[in-house]
């Protein structure tokens, strides 16, 4: 308890003064320090009555978690020192004997469910703390709730102290009454505010089906599963409605987004000793929910270079068989400067074991067509191969456009075999035709808030192959720079058997959907070429910095890029230009 009248014990007065030191008499279980710590106080704070007021109760509150109901603040006197702006308080506490718990009994369990009891951590004997308590009373709802009791109610129906003459003088009883309520099976799903999106299709991804006993736990991670979609703004938790005998409806409520996205890159690299400068560009158009089924397909072209382009198609069939299993078909062509023509074709699975982890398959054949010069100068023969890919991606990000929490990874592992033409490259021996060649992927991102609309976005990316060839040939070699990768270089502007890159941002959030960053970029590549005949080792470490713009606006979602690399002055960074329209 505190005594009001005692807080200021010197000649009543009740001005401000200055702290200079807290000292505290009457603990013996308690740490000075600690105590002082509570009162949160610093030296050289302006202190008035009720400040100390407060800050006694809430110190009397730290006690109490510790089990010391019975503490009390006996007088705060202050001593003002020869300085008489500043004074010392001299706090005199009683700590009182310790509250232990006696007996917890639990009424109203249900047969089945008697043993729950054992599984409480406010047990007799223990330092009775209050907190732990009403983390058992929430356990026992979260139980009932996740066995289809969502109207679950528990009541604290006895906590009294043993009187003197008592055996355990001084201890608690607990007593807590449990009323379950009735069972509830979810007899329908209704869904509010979705005008593309199928009904079936919300309930699908939400995990539900009509005819299931309740469960908490799976109702709380509808709101994650519908958002990480991308098909709506918003999402409210859903809301049970009883129907009488047994059943319930389910109502969610939702606001579609725009589904739909074109994307436009341009980016302009400026002229460079006897290089003239050029435009890059970059289209993507995304239906993700294909008439509101939940099916998507993406066209995908980009020019890099003068005389570097790339075309993708891809479409995936979700749940395929009433599985949650989506299958993809892909397509891609990639004509390399003048050296050659590569094509993919490619069929790939994603089983989701929940909403946050996938396993990853594709099957691909690729076929590499060179050219005269790909041939003569590069030494590109004609090649065909399978590859069979496995791989995982689990995904914790809060909001794809603009995250401020989570973890995305994705790793895989890749085998081919690959058959070089005998007609290309009439010196190779026969029986060196074919070769095994093996990939391995890995991508981390990582999204961290220490302060509120402040972000750091941290990327650790890497790729690496290795072949029975003796130097893994140009076509299948990464390539990496540029915007998605190392900014303040060229697209795809070095190249290599293995290859890293690490992006590292500091983010300031405009709104939920803009921000404003600084970048700091870092890429590593080692390949063999053969000189003279000679394998030799080539691997260098880049680095990039700069800023950016993300804005939403009315004509779509723009973003903008100035990088410098090694050695760039302020006239010869990059500029890459985005806008991604949603319609």
């Amino acid at each position: 308890m505190v005594r009001p009248q005692d807080l200021w014990a010197q000649n009543g007065h009740s001005r401000q003064f200055r702290l200079n030191e807290i000292k505290v008499f009457g603990n013996e279980r308690f740490d000075e320090s600690e105590i002082g710590r509570w009162f949160n106080f610093k030296n050289g704070d302006a202190i008035s009555k009720d400040i100390l007021r407060q800050r006694s109760v809430q110190v009397l509150e730290r006690m109490k978690e510790r089990g010391y109901y019975f503490a009390s603040i006996d007088s705060i006197v202050y001593r003002y020192l020869k300085d008489s702006s500043q004074a010392d308080l001299h706090v005199h506490v009683d700590e009182g004997e310790v509250t232990r718990v006696d007996v917890v009994s639990i009424e109203g369990l249900p047969n089945a469910d008697r043993d729950l009891s054992r599984d409480l951590r406010t047990k007799p004997g223990d330092v009775f703390d209050q907190a732990l308590l009403q983390a058992d009373i929430k356990y026992i709802i979260d139980y009932f709730e996740q066995k289809g009791y969502p109207y679950c109610k528990i009541e604290i129906s006895e906590l009294r102290m043993l009187e003197d003459g008592q055996a355990d003088q001084g201890n608690l009883h607990v007593a807590l009454e449990v009323d379950p309520g009735p069972k509830v099976t979810i007899g329908e799903i209704e869904i509010q505010g979705n005008e593309e999106t199928k009904n079936y299709v919300i309930i699908r991804e939400a995990g539900l089906t009509a005819g299931e006993v309740y469960d908490q736990h799976k109702i709380d991670k509808v709101v994650p599963k519908l958002m990480k979609l991308g098909y709506f703004k918003w999402v409210n938790p859903p809301k049970l409605r009883w129907l009488g005998n047994g059943l319930g409806k389910l109502i969610i409520e939702l606001a579609e987004g725009n589904n739909n996205r074109f994307d436009g890159v341009i980016g302009y690299n400026p002229p460079e000793a006897n290089r003239r400068g050029f435009v890059t560009g970059l289209v993507d158009i995304s239906f993700r929910n294909l008439l509101g089924t939940g099916r998507q397909i993406e066209v995908h072209w980009e020019r890099r270079s003068e005389q570097t382009q790339e075309l993708q198609f891809r479409y995936v069939e979700p749940w395929v068989a009433g599985f949650p299993i989506h299958v993809g078909i892909s397509f891609e062509q990639l004509i390399q400067d003048t050296s050659y023509v590569q094509r993919d074709l490619g069929l790939d699975f994603r089983w989701r074991f929940n909403e946050n982890l996938a396993f990853i398959s594709e099957v691909s054949k690729r076929d590499v067509s060179p050219d005269s010069l790909g041939r003569l100068k590069f030494g590109i023969p004609r090649s065909s191969s399978i590859n069979l890919a496995v791989g995982l991606d689990f995904n914790t990000v809060d909001y794809l456009r603009n995250p401020t929490k989570g973890v995305h990874y994705q790793t895989s592992f890749e085998w081919g075999r690959k058959d070089i033409d005998p007609i290309s490259d009439t010196d190779l021996p026969e029986e060196t035709d074919s070769f095994n060649q093996r990939r391995l992927s890995i991508d981390f991102e990582t999204y961290v808030s220490p302060f509120r609309w402040q972000v750091f976005a941290i990327g650790v990316h890497g790729r690496r192959i290795t072949s029975d060839e003796a130097i893994v040939p140009i076509t299948e070699q990464y390539r990496f720079g540029g915007t998605r990768t190392l900014r303040g270089y060229r697209e795809e502007q070095f190249r290599g058997s293995r290859i890293a890159w690490a992006n590292v941002e500091y983010r300031y959030l405009l709104n939920r959907d803009s921000r404003l960053f600084v970048f700091l970029d870092a890429g590593y590549f080692f390949r063999e070429e053969l000189l003279e005949e000679t394998p030799t080792e080539i691997e260098d470490a880049k680095f990039g910095f700069g800023f950016g713009l993300r804005l939403d606006t009315k004509l779509g979602y723009f973003g903008i890029d100035y990088g410098l690399g090694e050695g760039d002055g302020l006239s010869n960074g990059k500029v890459h230009i985005g806008l991604t329209n949603a319609f």
